[in-house]
């Protein structure tokens, strides 16, 4: 009988978490980060991909969104993102073989590719340098490949 009762507590206590847990991440506030990629050719998928500071350092994005190419001679591709509150940064590539990855020649990447902070200098890219903080909706946050 103490067994069941146990077991019963324990099944409670794992639903009321869960419950607590998702109503929490429910009332997180998501916010909208719009812009645009330019200097792409029109005729490969562009990826925007958005990174916080941990993502980043591990090159897992929290988000990517994939968009194809419009034929149209100019390249602008809108893109929109939605986030919580935190800093951030955004990178775009166009994916020219369409391996849904962004490929390097050693650390130099092969494929045009940018950020919505530039930064110069032949090191690695820095969160620090190229992080946007995201309290509310945001426009504007274009990338422009290279």
């Amino acid at each position: 009988m103490k067994t069941i009762k146990k077991k019963l507590v324990i099944f409670l206590s794992i639903i009321t978490l869960q419950v607590c847990f998702n109503s929490a991440s429910a009332d997180e506030k998501l916010y909208t980060v719009s812009g645009f990629v330019t200097g792409c050719s029109s005729k490969h998928s562009i990826h925007v991909i958005l990174y916080d500071e941990i993502s980043f350092k591990d090159m897992t994005a929290i988000e990517e969104s994939i968009y194809e190419p419009t034929g149209s001679e100019e390249c602008k591709v809108p893109f929109t993102l939605n986030t919580p509150k935190g800093s951030y940064t955004i990178a775009a590539f166009e994916d020219e073989n369409n391996n849904k990855k962004l490929d390097f020649f050693f650390f130099i990447p092969k494929e045009p590719s940018g950020f919505f902070r530039t930064f110069s200098g032949m090191s690695a890219p820095k969160f620090e340098k190229l992080k946007f903080d995201v309290d509310g909706d945001f426009v504007g946050a274009n990338v422009e490949l290279q």
